[in-house]
């Protein structure tokens, strides 16, 4: 019969559809709502330096409004040069990006986008621009991912990949 076959492939896209939208549903409403003023200190995924990681760190308001204090050390997307042994290079002042206040969704999601963080060091500037969205696991867990676009004071520009952080009260 002509169109049974581009009916049954309909149908079963539409059922697909409902399923994906049902599944985003559910994990949207699995974020959870923060501990009202628990400060959260974690790092990101990837292996660190020198036996040292790249923390994230935030504290969520005495409404669970807000996060304050969002902050988060890299070593850039134009690359750092050799490492000497012992030393903790995310928290040199050139590495740390002060994100701030980011707000927090009833639902115990977060998110900001184009946050400027300017650093200067002998008359060069690093300008990094951050986007970055989570949520609440539990009262006391969060994750999430960063992106950011570093540009220099000469003109040089680089995009990092999505970097994903988990952070604990």
């Amino acid at each position: 019969m002509p169109g049974t076959r581009s009916r049954t492939a309909i149908a079963a896209l539409t059922c697909a559809a409902l399923a994906a939208g049902a599944a985003a549903g559910a994990a949207t409403a699995l974020a959870a709502h923060p501990k009202k003023g628990a400060h959260f200190s974690g790092s990101f995924s990837f292996p660190g330096i020198n036996g040292f990681k790249a923390p994230v760190s935030f504290t969520v308001s005495k409404t669970a409004k807000t996060l304050t204090g969002l902050q988060y050390s890299t070593l850039g997307c134009f690359g750092s040069g050799g490492f000497q042994k012992g030393v903790d290079y995310y928290t040199k002042p050139g590495n740390i990006i002060k994100v701030g206040t980011v707000k927090v969704s009833g639902s115990g999601h977060f998110s900001a986008s184009g946050v400027v963080s300017k650093f200067t060091i002998a008359g060069f500037t690093t300008t990094t621009t951050t986007k970055l969205s989570g949520s609440f696991t539990s009262a006391k867990a969060a994750s999430g991912t960063i992106t950011f676009v570093q540009k220099l004071s000469s003109g040089a520009s680089c995009v990092s990949f999505a970097l994903r952080f988990k952070a604990k009260a």
